[in-house]
């Protein structure tokens, strides 16, 4: 049977003590939020909570096996954490300013080693009887007729289903990508934050909110990138990204840094310099083994003679 790592029984403990006091204090409850609350004021469920907690953590590095065991560690622990937080509650009595009941204490008691033992099962089922795949080995990609199929061959031209999508997928989200930004009024608001955040603030525009649109849309495109990529190596691993986006970056500043359509360039340029250096540079410095290495000298040729870029850099003018 599976072994499971001591760091579980923390990772349970931490998130049934947080539970145990969020359900002690919920709305409803004395308001533990006011400027004047002490640790004295919150002593009766970090109290409940926590006893409960340590006496399952106890119990679960002496055995963790399956059994009778779970209702009795669930009952003596919210009898425990219940008298834990009366305590915590009378020695904190002099300097609370609100005051907490049994059924409250209790509750907070109970939630906690329960949420401990429950996730606890629930995660050691998991593990024992779920096939995890290694995180260091390649996985199999979904594969689907209609991109991943039969290669196309066009006048002699061998064409793999993946390459057209990716092309594909390549237009439309650039086209989608440019009415965002430049037709709508959250693309409009991007632009003004990536120029001058403060006067965007100012102008009313929730910088907060863009902010998180913007990384919600790059994971977004890196979705898709990543299916692409998937169906074009007919598997994943966990290191599959790292060179894909040492890559992205070079084509965004062969294009130009902030512009959508140099990035766009810059990409198909670098894929064409990579083919190109695979199948006309001789000798022992062409081949596939060199192609990321032709690639990074195109990056490092276009910084020195032309440094913003194929398309240039898109440069704001301050007032």
């Amino acid at each position: 049977m599976y072994d499971q790592p001591a760091w579980t029984v923390v990772l349970f403990a931490a998130g049934a003590l947080a539970l145990g006091y969020a359900v002690g204090a919920r709305p409803g409850r004395p308001n533990l939020s006011h400027p004047v609350s002490k640790w004295s004021d919150r002593a009766p469920l970090l109290g409940a909570a926590g006893g409960a907690v340590v006496l399952w953590i106890v119990a679960r590095l002496v055995a963790r096996d399956l059994g009778v065991l779970s209702v009795g560690v669930i009952v003596v622990g919210a009898a425990v954490g219940t008298g834990t937080g009366l305590l915590a509650a009378s020695l904190a009595k002099k300097t609370a300013r609100v005051m907490f009941g049994l059924q409250t204490i209790a509750t907070a008691a109970a939630v906690a080693v329960v949420t401990a033992e429950v996730g606890w099962i629930v995660w050691r089922m998991l593990i024992t009887h779920v096939e995890w795949p290694s995180a260091k080995l390649g996985i199999p990609f979904p594969q689907l007729d209609v991109v991943s199929g039969t290669a196309l061959n066009v006048g002699g031209v061998t064409i793999q289903r993946s390459a057209i999508f990716t092309i594909g997928a390549l237009a439309l989200c650039a086209i989608l990508l440019w009415f965002f930004i430049n037709r709508t009024r959250t693309g409009r608001g991007m632009q003004a934050v990536s120029q001058d955040p403060d006067t965007a603030r100012l102008m009313g525009i929730n910088v907060d909110k863009i902010i998180v649109i913007a990384f919600a849309l790059g994971a977004v495109l890196a979705a898709v990138a990543g299916v692409s990529q998937g169906l074009q190596n007919s598997q994943i691993q966990y290191r599959m990204g790292f060179l894909a986006g040492l890559k992205a970056f070079t084509a965004a500043v062969l294009g130009g840094i902030g512009n959508i359509y140099g990035a766009v360039v810059g990409g198909l340029v670098l894929g064409v310099v990579e083919s190109m250096a695979t199948q006309y540079i001789p000798g022992q410095f062409g081949g596939s083994t060199w192609k990321d290495v032709w690639a990074f000298v195109i990056l490092i040729l276009v910084l020195v003679f032309r440094p913003q870029g194929l398309l240039g850099a898109r440069v704001v003018d301050r007032a």
